[in-house]
């Protein structure tokens, strides 16, 4: 389990220690690897083979990459050695190529394959769970450190990613293939879900560019506090609301006040992490009305294979994200909510990230026109492969997306979701 206490200088020093003995241990390990680079090649080529990955072959699943086979090559010892990390790196160093990422990771991730069973090994789990799961690293000190990083990167950029709707989580492609129509089905689906009608009250907990506040306005006459932790979403979902009865805030769900008809919470969850569930949730039922519902949507794991986060994200993405397993989420509610639904539609993040990644490739020349400096190759290989691996975590459902409808106290006369 997660240390469940806020991260005291004491604490704080020690996960640094942790962090430097990891790198350290890692580099050494990079130095091992390159010294028996030839003897573990075979393997790596055979792993790889048995998946359906070439190397130098001209397939779509095939890494484009002329050194690969000699010893002094990095690409396949970093990936040894760091996984995704170092797999992903190598690919923004400009090493290799390939015509379909998304193939590429479906190719790994799908069906438990052996060459992601190798690498998340026991050993490199332990690891994993010391940087990323034994600390918290979601303290009130910390979390504004995933705003700075990635949600304040300018609103230009998510602009030319996501649709006009400026939904930044999964769309809804029950009846559509088209993006736009998924998220305001998605949007449509949550209200169904949670009953809103005219004059309710709604607190949206990480209301992200303010789509969901201002839907709920405009469509259903709820009157909306929306609070999120990024300076950027909040200048922009304030102008999008202006007129409406949506208040946004710059503030951290620990310090929310007043109580709701309604609370909703869009891919925030991820931000939280296991050492604040229990502060979450204890805070979503301090500020829920005793009749009321609340929906959270998130992403979500239950395989066992597959961390709370991955050090590529972590150190690229979203620093300090931890997706949480089920367990831990229904571990948390106990004694405060009862489970009214639990809906997983993962896949339809396979189909979001698809649209996001064609979009911003699409878009990628306006991008460079605003900023060639800021938005150089680098970061273009960046997103466009952690988009890639994105689509196929979720193609391979080892990453799930859900919508979970809690009550206080159960609906008098059952609930009734839709689907």
């Amino acid at each position: 389990m997660a240390v469940n206490q806020d991260t005291s200088d004491t604490m704080q020093l020690l996960y640094m220690v942790t962090v430097f003995l990891i790198r350290c241990y890692k580099r050494v390990e990079y130095g091992i690897l390159r010294l028996i680079g030839p003897l573990i090649l075979p393997i790596v080529i055979k792993k790889l083979d048995q998946v359906g990955i070439t190397i130098n072959k001209g397939g779509p699943c095939d890494i484009k990459n002329r050194n690969f086979m000699t010893s002094q090559d990095t690409v396949y010892i970093r990936a040894i050695n760091e996984g995704i990390l170092g797999f992903g790196e190598s690919y923004m160093d400009g090493d290799w190529d390939a015509e379909d990422i998304p193939a590429v990771f479906y190719k790994i991730f799908a069906n438990d394959a052996p060459i992601l069973r190798m690498f998340m090994n026991p050993w490199n789990r332990f690891l994993y769970y010391m940087q990323f799961s034994f600390f918290n690293l979601q303290t009130k000190q910390r979390v504004y450190d995933v705003a700075k990083i990635h949600y304040d990167l300018g609103n230009e950029f998510f602009e030319n990613m996501l649709d006009s709707t400026m939904n930044y989580t999964c769309g809804y492609f029950k009846d559509t293939d088209n993006l736009e129509k998924a998220q305001l089905a998605k949007m449509d689906f949550v209200a169904a879900k949670l009953g809103i009608k005219q004059g309710m009250t709604v607190l949206d907990i990480g209301c992200g560019f303010g789509g969901m506040a201002r839907h709920l306005a405009i469509n259903y006459g709820a009157t909306v506090t929306a609070v999120t932790i990024s300076k950027e979403q909040a200048t922009f979902a304030q102008q999008a609301c202006r007129g409406l009865p949506v208040t946004v805030k710059v503030m951290d769900y620990r310090d929310v006040s007043g109580t709701y008809d309604r609370v909703v919470s869009l891919g925030d969850l991820e931000h939280i992490g296991p050492a604040n569930y229990g502060t979450f949730f204890k805070t979503v039922s301090r500020c829920l009305k005793e009749d009321g519902l609340c929906l959270i949507h998130c992403m979500g794991n239950y395989h066992d294979v597959m961390p709370h986060q991955e050090p590529f994200s972590a150190k690229y993405v979203f620093p300090g994200a931890c997706l949480p397993y089920y367990t831990e989420v229904m571990g948390s509610l106990q004694n405060l909510f009862l489970i009214e639904d639990w809906h997983n539609f993962g896949n339809d993040y396979n189909l979001t990230s698809v649209a996001w990644r064609d979009n911003f490739i699409r878009n990628w020349p306006k991008l460079q026109q605003l900023d060639k400096i800021k938005y150089d190759d680098r970061f273009y290989r960046m997103w466009t492969f952690y988009l890639g691996v994105a689509i196929a975590l979720y193609k391979a459902r080892k990453i799930q997306l859900w919508q979970i409808v809690l009550s206080k106290h159960g609906v008098v006369g059952g609930y009734r979701s839709v689907r």
